[in-house]
């Protein structure tokens, strides 16, 4: 400090990414709360369904980001996102320290909620039993995965953040091994998550149109990925400037902020499906069809499919399917009660006659959002 003229420590001074950070969190945490209401909106509204746990689990999730917004503004108030050498040593890290302990805890809390809400989805619309097996799978990998990172937090240092006023690695294990331990571990699990249903519906007898519109709006999570990544970049800056902490943390707080409240907006996207096409009415026919390919009455010629898909008439105008191993034979009648949506895709109102391999027969509420008209 003592090497820096007066010039140059004024110019640090301004250097604070601390209200960069705060609007960061603050205008993603909104969009988060935007796409989760539009979501019960458009399940409740246009739908008709009462909410189910993938519903339920995103709430908590977004309660969890909201906590992570709160801890972080908190965060940046107390300096964070200021050069280290404007912020007394111990007394000022001690809030950023705490702050950073309780942002860490809600962040994989928050994450954790995402992904089991998205694959709670996930075992609603597909009943193939060899995708279950790896669903359950990595649903527990995910919650045993967030616990151990809730734990690995609150016991890196002993006690907890109790001593900050002694130098800060002085009683605490390898923080940054599972840091990126974690980051990689989220990447490989938004992966797992996101491209698990890929085969299951490449699989179906649609065209190809409709069946990449499906893949692509049930595995957007995808693009999370490309945000941890950038987390992940940012968490490498800051390891190789640690006696700079608070300024160069900055960035990992608010890539952590938007990687949370996007894969809230990813998991909700699906949902938003009958909401679109109420708003927008040419947004269906774009699609191909009223569910991108799928229907709601049957699909293809009067031929089972392998991987087929369960179909039923509960109520006049509605309809709902469950992807899964099932065989059926459909008849449509070229007559007032059919509506041709497409090349050997109709809607029918009889019912049909079907058998599943597994012996689970859902109500299948959730796909409802992706094929209502």
């Amino acid at each position: 400090m003592d090497q820096l003229t007066a010039d140059q420590l004024a110019a640090l001074a301004r250097e604070d990414k601390g209200p960069l950070t705060k609007s960061i969190v603050i205008a993603f945490t909104v969009l988060s709360y935007v796409a989760v209401s539009l979501r019960l909106f458009a399940r409740l509204r246009y739908i008709g369904l009462q909410l189910g746990w993938e519903d339920y689990t995103i709430m908590v999730s977004l309660a969890m980001s909201t906590a992570v917004c709160v801890f972080q503004i908190l965060q940046a108030n107390a300096g964070n996102g200021k050069h280290a050498i404007f912020i007394d040593f111990p007394e000022g890290f001690r809030p950023i320290l705490k702050y950073l302990l309780y942002s860490i805890i809600f962040y994989n809390l928050s994450l954790t909620f995402t992904k089991v809400s998205i694959l709670l989805q996930y075992s609603r619309i597909f009943t193939v039993r060899k995708m279950r097996i790896p669903l359950y799978i990595i649903m527990a990998l995910c919650m045993v995965w967030g616990v151990a990172m809730v734990v690995a937090a609150l016991y890196t240092c002993e006690p907890i953040l109790a001593k900050v006023g002694e130098p800060l690695q002085s009683s605490c294990v390898d923080n940054i091994t599972i840091w990126f331990l974690n980051a990689a571990i989220n990447i490989l699990t938004d992966l797992l998550v996101a491209f698990l249903p890929v085969k299951v519906i490449w699989n179906l007898q649609i065209a190809k149109r409709p069946k990449i519109a499906l893949i692509a709006i049930l595995t957007i999570g995808w693009f999370v990925c490309v945000v941890s990544f950038l987390r992940l970049h940012a968490l490498t800056v800051l390891v190789s400037n640690q006696r700079d902490s608070t300024y160069y943390s900055a960035p990992v707080a608010y890539w952590s902020s938007i990687e949370m409240n996007l894969a809230i907006v990813c998991a909700s996207l699906p949902a938003l499906k009958p909401l679109m096409v109420k708003v927008l009415p040419g947004f269906s026919s774009r699609g191909g069809s009223n569910s991108y390919g799928l229907g709601t009455g049957g699909l293809g010629k009067s031929k089972s499919m392998s991987h087929g898909i369960r179909s039923t008439a509960r109520h006049a105008g509605a309809g709902d399917i469950e992807l899964g191993s099932s065989s059926h034979v459909a008849r449509p009648e070229k007559s007032s009660d059919d509506n041709i949506l497409g090349k050997n895709i109709y809607v029918s109102r009889h019912i049909e006659q079907h058998y599943d391999d597994s012996s689970r027969v859902s109500d299948s509420e959730s796909q409802k959002d992706l094929v209502r008209h």
